[in-house]
């Protein structure tokens, strides 16, 4: 191995580790998946950028079911029951329902 070979590797090293903190502290992945997720709710689907969203944001979801997989079950659960507990019917407590209709024999 040659100096020059020793001074590439360090280099090469040194890019490497510049570019992992410039990535950290930027943190472009999320400022993208935010990005495709507003254009993805927001924009019609005949819009282009409809449709340069969406597979970031399918590669997005595949990330957290990958990668967290237990807490996206959760939050999956969780979005799940929310949606069901609003598709009930709402009841009006009896209490109220009393004072809306008068019973028989009590005057208004």
């Amino acid at each position: 191995m040659t100096d020059l070979d020793r001074l590439l590797i360090a280099v090469a090293l040194a890019c490497m580790w510049i570019s992992g903190y410039a990535t950290g502290r930027g943190r472009p992945a999320r400022a993208l998946v935010a990005w495709a997720d507003w254009h993805y709710t927001i924009a019609p689907r005949s819009d282009p950028r409809f449709w340069i969203a969406a597979p970031i944001v399918a590669a997005a979801v595949c990330c957290l079911w990958l990668f967290r997989p237990r807490r996206s079950w959760r939050n999956w659960r969780a979005w799940h029951d929310l949606d069901r507990q609003r598709a009930l019917p709402t009841h009006t407590p009896s209490r109220l329902s009393d004072r809306r209709t008068p019973k028989e024999g009590h005057p208004q």
